[in-house]
C-alpha cells in the first residue's frame, strides 16, 4: 500500500508520483507480489467453501421442511378424506329413514369436503400456498372472519386448559385455604 510522500510540507511541496511504501505492506511491483495473490486465492476458496456448504445446508433444510410439509398435507387430506365418508354415510343412512333433503345435504358436504382432500392429495404445498393469498386478497374480510374464529377457539381452548390452576387458587387468584 503506498501512501503520498507528504514530509515536504504538503502536496504543494511534494511532486507528483512521489509515493512511499508503508513499513509492513507491500508495492504491487515488489517480488513479494506473489504471496499476496496466493494469500487473495486461499481466502477466495474458502469463501467459496464456506458459501457452497451453506447452500447445501439450505436445500437440506428445505428439503426436510418440504417433506415434512407434505406428509402433513397428505395427512390432513386422509382425515378430510374420512370426513367426507362419514357426511356420505350419513346422506345414505338419512335418505333410509325417508329424510332425503337433509341426506341430500349431507351428500353435498361430503363432495365440498372429497374436493378439498382430492385438491390437497393432487397439489403441492408452493401452489396452496399461492392459492391461497390469491383467495386473501380477493376475499379479505372471509380471512379476517377466519382467523377471528380461530382466535376465539384457540382462546377457548387455553381457557379450559389452564382451568385446573384456575380452580386451585380460588376466586380472584387467592388461594382459598388462607
Amino acid at each position: 500500500m503506498t501512501m503520498p510522500d507528504t514530509r515536504g510540507g504538503g502536496r504543494e511541496n511534494a511532486a507528483l508520483g512521489d509515493e512511499q511504501v508503508l513499513p509492513g505492506t507491500e508495492d504491487a511491483g515488489t517480488a513479494g507480489a506473489g504471496t499476496g495473490s496466493a494469500r487473495g486465492e486461499q481466502i477466495r476458496q474458502a469463501k467459496d467453501k464456506v458459501v457452497d456448504q451453506a447452500r447445501s445446508t439450505f436445500r437440506d433444510a428445505r428439503d426436510r421442511a418440504g417433506s415434512s410439509l407434505d406428509k402433513g398435507r397428505r395427512q390432513a387430506a386422509d382425515q378430510l378424506g374420512g370426513i367426507g365418508s362419514a357426511f356420505h354415510r350419513t346422506g345414505e343412512q338419512l335418505r333410509g329413514e325417508n329424510q332425503a333433503r337433509f341426506g341430500d345435504v349431507a351428500d353435498s358436504v361430503g363432495r365440498q369436503i372429497d374436493r378439498v382432500a382430492d385438491y390437497l392429495r393432487e397439489t403441492d404445498g408452493r401452489a396452496i400456498a399461492r392459492d391461497l393469498e390469491g383467495f386473501a386478497r380477493r376475499q379479505p374480510a372471509v380471512v379476517f372472519a377466519g382467523a377471528f374464529a380461530l382466535g376465539l377457539v384457540a382462546a377457548r381452548f387455553l381457557k379450559s386448559s389452564g382451568a385446573d390452576s384456575e380452580f386451585e387458587a380460588g376466586p380472584g387468584g387467592f388461594d382459598a385455604s388462607a
